[in-house]
């Protein structure tokens, strides 16, 4: 895998594997495997970026590119190097595509990237996402994320107060190729919770 200094990530699952699977969000906790068994049982490699506060900032100086964006970029790149490294892996065999995962806050960065990477991401998963707070926010974002191509699925919790069904309805409303599903939770939604569920979506015929 591409050794990028500019955001850190790990590496799980099988590296060198044809599907990359592609995990954005905010802390170092991310890093970690949501769910090791459900990981195992499919034939993918993840690659889990874990983003700090300043980096998914939306405000920036008028004119010039928001620290949002400039982390959204330096992400395509890295799927870029990723998507290399495993074709130079696999003896030159032709990966075109990956899939993308943004939990919680790391949603912003992720589908800013997946609109710069265009028909490279195939998929994506949303999980336990907010929708902008502001109306100029939601105006923004909103109109960028009707490029986004790729089949995306979209899990919130039922009665989280940050990340529910309003939020997840939001998102549908704005992508070409989205649609919510609500998880019945006690608390708040977690990735492991739901983990199984994102791969069925990002990566069928991966299975074991």
């Amino acid at each position: 895998m591409p050794n990028d200094t500019r955001l850190s990530y790990r590496v799980f699952g099988t590296p060198g594997a044809e599907r990359l699977v592609v995990l954005v969000g905010r802390g170092i906790a991310v890093t970690l495997d949501p769910h090791p068994t459900e990981t195992a049982a499919r034939d993918i490699c993840v690659l889990a970026v874990a983003l700090a506060g300043g980096e998914i900032l939306d405000s920036g100086t008028y004119g010039s590119e928001t620290p949002a964006e400039s982390t959204a970029s330096s992400l395509a790149d890295l799927i870029h190097e990723s998507l290399a490294a495993i074709q130079s892996a696999r003896g030159g065999a032709v990966v075109r595509t990956a899939a993308v995962v943004a939990y919680r806050d790391g949603v912003d960065v992720a589908l800013r990237a997946a609109v710069g990477l265009g028909s490279t991401v195939d998929s994506a998963a949303l999980v336990a996402v907010a929708a902008p707070a502001a109306p100029l926010d939601r105006d923004d974002f909103g109109s960028l994320l009707g490029a986004v191509s790729a089949q995306t699925l979209i899990l919130n919790g039922v009665g989280e107060r940050s990340a529910g069904e309003a939020d997840a309805l939001w998102y549908q409303d704005q992508m070409p190729a989205a649609r919510a599903e609500m998880v019945p939770v006690r608390n708040a939604l977690t990735l492991p919770a739901v983990w199984g569920r994102v791969l069925a979506h990002v990566a069928p015929g991966t299975e074991r």
